[in-house]
């Protein structure tokens, strides 16, 4: 496993193991192993609770931050926006975003909608709509939301 590291990560990697084995192995007090690697007694503990959590691989440096962005669109109201959309080629991310607002509490801003639409190849856009098209759209919206509060 540390072979498929890059040799700087690896030898850090060894080092951090060799350290844990050195107290947990041979009983070598954690107050040596502090002097001899030049760490603090915190890090040789954080090191040591990773390791007995995540094993081999809890040695690793991870990357630091949240994994998921605090103001990400749930999958689940992305996949009924994206649905929306494929149903009622029609409505632009205006009224779709009206859709959702209203049917699901969405409280993103169009925007978002657009960036939706973009991100799984739906483009919407604006331009001129005859009064034809207008009214369609308004029986397909309303039907949406009838529909969707049943």
């Amino acid at each position: 496993m540390i072979q498929m590291l890059s040799p700087e990560i690896g030898k850090i990697v060894e080092k951090r193991h060799e350290m844990i084995l050195a107290h947990e192995k041979f009983g070598v007090k954690i107050k040596d192993i502090i002097e001899e690697y030049g760490i603090s007694v915190g890090a040789y503990y954080h090191w040591s609770n990773r390791y007995a959590r995540d094993g081999i691989l809890g040695l690793i440096n991870k990357k630091a931050g949240a994994g998921v962005p605090y103001n990400k669109t749930p999958e689940d109201i992305e996949t009924k926006i994206v649905q929306i959309a494929l149903d009622n080629k029609e409505l632009d991310a205006n009224d779709i975003w009206d859709i959702v607002t209203e049917l699901y509490g969405f409280d993103k801003t169009v925007r978002t909608i657009e960036r939706i639409l973009q991100r799984h190849q739906i483009n919407r856009h604006r331009g001129r709509r005859s009064k034809k098209t207008t009214e369609k759209k308004r029986i397909i919206i309303q039907v949406q939301k009838q529909g969707l509060q049943e």
